[in-house]
């Protein structure tokens, strides 16, 4: 929170790039672990998806707590001692969640040597199909996010202040369409419920672009619409993903014998990290190159374009996921002959 004073912009960049990577490897190391116990506390598919849909309720809720409370704190008490704040909160519910954590009767298995696992895990097929979807649907989400404040104030000419309003809308959306998925799941299978939720994404996000254009309704309304419309489908993408990584640790465990929750979630975070750094360098390339401005706001518009191609690329590059919701479907869908299956 505290630069070098007077220091040069080259001490500075070196400074935050230091302290973010330290933060970001330390959230790692929290939030992998955190992340790999879903499907040692699960017991079924449907316990699976039940987990996910309640981490991502409360932490759709812990975003909006944080919002509210850190701008209050920031001017009252100052950034350092926000900052304490903030942390001891996370560190409290970091701890509360240990409470609730069993260890369960799943044999590990003999670790692998670091060399052997990651040759094993870049030849799970069905994992590099997760992995690359979720890449590309991390970078589409990231330019949603960042190019949404643009998008109100220069397309639907709205003040700074209703940006607030949108990302709101965005998020109880997300919120409230959580039950939904978790019903859906129970009737189709996770891997076709993500995949409409990856076409729907590049559906509405391409309709973004013509926002404002649409005779009959004041271009706010539009916008709270087709924006609004995101949320219930990028609450679904975030529940079944998370969810579905426990199918891809249960197909590891068919041919390495082993338990490896840390590398394949540890993966996925990579691909959820590396996605914003791509839309940070697309979307101003976008803007610089096509105009942000009143006058021209023809680079906004085309990064929903942009952000729905990601989308679609991800829905493609998964056609080939065929990993079944348990271990008996995954054999049928990929044809597996049956002695793969471990022994009762």
């Amino acid at each position: 929170w505290i630069p070098p004073k007077g220091g040069s912009t080259a001490i500075n960049a070196i400074f935050f790039f230091i302290i973010i990577t330290i933060f970001y490897s330390a959230f790692s190391l929290v939030g992998i672990p955190y992340d790999g116990s879903m499907p040692e506390m699960a017991s079924n598919p449907q316990d699976l998806i039940t987990l996910s849909t309640w981490k991502n309720i409360f932490g759709i809720l812990g975003v909006m707590i944080g919002v509210l409370a850190a701008a209050p704190l920031f001017e009252s008490i100052g950034p350092l001692a926000m900052g304490i704040v903030v942390g001891t909160a996370g560190l409290f519910a970091i701890w509360l969640t240990l409470t609730g954590l069993k260890e369960t009767n799943k044999p590990i298995g003999a670790p692998l040597p670091v060399m052997e696992g990651m040759k094993d895990t870049l030849k799970n097929k069905q994992f590099l199909r997760m992995f690359y979807s979720v890449l590309l649907v991390h970078i589409s989400y990231a330019m949603v996010m960042a190019n949404l404040p643009y998008f109100v104030t220069v397309i639907l000419s709205e003040s700074e202040s209703v940006v607030g309003t949108f990302q709101g809308i965005l998020v109880v959306l997300m919120l409230i369409s959580a039950p939904l998925w978790n019903f859906l799941s129970k009737k189709y299978a996770n891997r076709n419920l993500l995949k409409v939720s990856m076409y729907g994404l590049a559906l509405i996000l391409a309709i973004n672009y013509f926002a404002g254009y649409m005779p009959g309704l004041s271009p706010i309304i539009q916008g709270m619409i087709t924006v609004g419309l995101l949320g219930p489908l990028l609450g679904g993408y975030f529940i079944l993903a998370y969810a579905m990584m426990g199918s891809i640790v249960d197909y590891d465990e068919l041919f390495t014998k082993s338990r490896r929750e840390g590398i394949y979630y540890g993966a996925f975070s990579l691909g959820a990290s590396i996605g914003p750094s791509i839309a940070a360098m697309v979307l101003p390339l976008l803007l610089g190159h096509f105009g942000y401005s009143m006058q021209n706001s023809l680079g906004n518009r085309i990064a929903w374009l942009v952000a729905a191609f990601f989308s679609l690329i991800g829905a493609i590059v998964f056609i080939g996921y065929g990993l079944g919701d348990t271990i008996n479907e995954t054999i049928k869908n990929l044809k597996l002959s049956s002695n793969v299956l471990p022994k009762e």
